[in-house]
């Protein structure tokens, strides 16, 4: 069965990030106090049933851990606004190796809710598997972004490029230079250019 793609938006304001996607084949993986939701890894809990030994078990074990988000969406008028510079830039879809791959990285849904609560009998979890359960909750806010999170211990996640996505807005060289590299390294990548048709809209109706 072959694996899902996910989708890394990307500015091209930075080309050096870029280059290093396509050339290297990987993307950066960054610690969860660096995203940018203030209130990634942080939980709510009742009473004294967590104590500060536990707490700090739950710290250290999200410290070992790098995030690479990725998202199911692949015509996301939102995210190509948020994170591919108003349409100019790029979407790439990945396939990510598993951990039976014999990568040490774990892949999971983020799950939406109101908040991040740990229950009474919490503490006779391991840590580690709360600090990921702590790491792949959202608040609803973010639901739109249907994001996929790998966690590593490196600074990098391998993956294999299958598909160049170039913004509605992309200039004409920029779409010609990034094209001509991606298919340089990828002979076999698929590139396309959305159209704003494509695009799924947070409204109903007809566009004109």
């Amino acid at each position: 069965m072959p694996k899902e793609i996910f989708y890394k938006y990307r500015s091209l304001d930075n080309w050096k990030f870029v280059i290093d996607i396509i050339v290297n084949s990987r993307l950066h993986a960054a610690p969860f106090q660096l995203l940018n939701d203030p209130m990634e890894g942080r939980y709510y809990y009742f009473g004294d049933t967590v104590t500060q030994g536990f707490k700090k078990a739950i710290y250290q074990s999200k410290m070992r851990r790098n995030i690479c988000s990725l998202s199911q969406e692949r015509v996301s008028t939102l995210l190509w606004s948020y994170y591919a510079a108003g349409h100019t830039g790029v979407a790439f879809g990945v396939q990510v190796p598993s951990a039976r791959d014999k990568h040490n990285v774990e892949v999971r849904h983020v799950r939406y809710d109101s908040g991040v609560y740990l229950g009474k009998d919490v503490v006779r979890r391991n840590p580690d598997t709360v600090a990921l359960d702590i790491l792949t909750q959202k608040q609803l806010p973010w639901e739109h972004e249907k994001e996929i999170r790998v966690f590593t211990a490196k600074s990098f996640v391998a993956v294999k490029l299958t598909e160049l996505i170039l913004g509605c807005n992309i200039s004409r060289e920029d779409q010609e230079l990034i094209t001509a590299l991606a298919r340089r390294w990828h002979p076999r990548i698929s590139v396309t250019k959305l159209q704003r048709a494509s695009l799924d809209h947070p409204l109903p109706g007809e566009w004109s």
